[in-house]
This record gives C-alpha cells, sequence and structure tokens, in this order.
C-alpha cells in the first residue's frame, strides 16, 4: 500500500488530550493492535477497552471491493499511521482508499455522523455526449442507495456495487456502503447526505468518506475500453496527466491533515463549516 492510498487523518483536538503511558494510553495501544490484527478476519470490527475516563471504543470498516489481503495490510497501516498522526488526541479517524479505522472516548457506533469527510475526483470533465449526466446519475445513485439499505444482514452489511450503461456509451460504476452498526434508516441518509456533497461538482469519478459510510462513482467510455474490472482503486488510480483533488471537511479543529502529492500538480481546498 502506497502512501498514495492514504486520504487524510483528522485529530479531534476538542476532545482532550490523554497523557503518554496513562491507563488510556495503554487501553487505546492495546485497542489499535486487537483491531489490526481482527482485520485479517473480518470485514469489520468493533471493541471497546478499559472502563469509566479511560474507556476507549474503536473500529475499522473496509470497503466491500477488496479482499481480506487487502484489508489486512490497509488497516495494519491505518492503525500505525493513526497513532502517529495523533499523538495524543483521545479521538481520531483515518481514511484510506480501502479502509478506515477511528477510535474515541466516547461511543459513536449507531450515531449518525457525516463529518469529518474527505473526497476527491479527477479533473477530467463530464463527458459533453453524455446526454442529461447528473439527472441520470442522481436517479441511479438514488436507486443504488435505497438498495443498499436492504442489504443490512448481508455478509458486507450495506455494500453495493452497481454497473449500469447509459446511452449505449457510458458504463457507469457506483459503490455505496455503510457500516454495519447504522440501522438502514440512518444509513440511507448518510449515503444520500454523502451523495450531495459530491454529485454537483465537474467531473466523472468522485468518492466520498464519511465516519458512517462510502460514496462513489465512477464512468467508462465503452467504446474506447473494455468494461473494467470492479474494483474502486483501480478506477481512481493515476492515468497520464489526469489530476485528482482532495477536499476535506473538518469537524475537528485541528485535523492532522497531509495533502497527498503526486508527480504531478495537485491543487488542494480546505472548506471550514
Amino acid at each position: 500500500m502506497s502512501e498514495s492510498d492514504h486520504m487524510e487523518t483528522f485529530c479531534n483536538k476538542t476532545s482532550g488530550n490523554f497523557t503518554r503511558n496513562s491507563t488510556y494510553h495503554t487501553n487505546l495501544n492495546a485497542l489499535l493492535s486487537i483491531l489490526s490484527n481482527q482485520s485479517s478476519l473480518d470485514n469489520y470490527y468493533n471493541l471497546t477497552t478499559g472502563l469509566a475516563s479511560d474507556t476507549v471504543h474503536g473500529m475499522f470498516l473496509r470497503t466491500g471491493d477488496v479482499n481480506r489481503t487487502t484489508c489486512n495490510f490497509c488497516v495494519k497501516t491505518a492503525t500505525t499511521k493513526i497513532s502517529k498522526n495523533c499523538t495524543n488526541s483521545r479521538e481520531a479517524v483515518i481514511y484510506y482508499f480501502d479502509c478506515m479505522v477511528r477510535y474515541s472516548d466516547r461511543f459513536f457506533l449507531s450515531a449518525l455522523e457525516t463529518q469529518p469527510n474527505t473526497f476527491l475526483w479527477s479533473t477530467d470533465p463530464t463527458p459533453t455526449t453524455f446526454g442529461k449526466f447528473r439527472q441520470s446519475l442522481a436517479d441511479k445513485m438514488g436507486e443504488v442507495i435505497v438498495r443498499s439499505s436492504m442489504l443490512s444482514s448481508s455478509r458486507t452489511p450495506y455494500y453495493l456495487m452497481d454497473m449500469t450503461r447509459f446511452d449505449n456509451l457510458y458504463d457507469l460504476e457506483s459503490i455505496v456502503q455503510c457500516t454495519p452498526y447504522l440501522d438502514p434508516g440512518n444509513c440511507t441518509t448518510c449515503l444520500k447526505l454523502a451523495l450531495q456533497e459530491i454529485i454537483d461538482c465537474c467531473s466523472d469519478k468522485r468518492l466520498i468518506w464519511t465516519p458512517k459510510c462510502l460514496v462513489s462513482f465512477d464512468t467508462y467510455n465503452s467504446l474506447l475500453s473494455p468494461l473494467p474490472s470492479p474494483t474502486r482503486s483501480g478506477s481512481f488510480s493515476i492515468r497520464g496527466e489526469r489530476i485528482y483533488i482532495y477536499i476535506y471537511n473538518k469537524s475537528f479543529p485541528a485535523p492532522c491533515a497531509e495533502i497527498i502529492i503526486f508527480n504531478i500538480i495537485f491543487f488542494y481546498f480546505k472548506r471550514k463549516f
């Protein structure tokens, strides 16, 4: 896993800091170690360590389109990086293309949260020949979101990938996923809110991670190349001079934000709220 697979790390400074070698620190290290080890066995996992003010809640989630080997490597990398980036933070979340890891001193599993989030899109413009692209996209993504909310008991809860051809010319690959701890109603709400963040922009490939869900879509000209294998990471890989733009929304006042730098020009924006 390359550094470019890391999207963003957020450290919540408002939740306070813990003291090095304190009981909370020990509990956090134990939690991250267990998450790392468990990622070779499960698609998602959560646990709680410690008692009272030293309690730490944590979880990981891998995207449904990657295998367990990739998941294991992603989570192992993420648990190491989050502890380095957020040295004394009592709450943090880290996003990679293929997984997310989070811990906190408060219970968060069943709550609907859409921030902090991170998203990207390619600078490739929406195809001018793709008639009514936005409406077609909105309709299809809405359908996929509704279908995914019915998958709470599947092996990878709420995960759905859909391939659809539009105008006999373009193939749309869409992927949505929620954390398994949300109820179907909150999953649907999370996905709809996430989609609103990215649907009105300007390109044919977009992805957003929030603490509770993932939405991505990609379009391919079916006349220029065969239908690609269904893997989101491949869809968003660098091709030629393509440039990808990362944006993050921060609800944590002082995120440990790292800009992913490629060997091409990168534009970076910060949205305040």
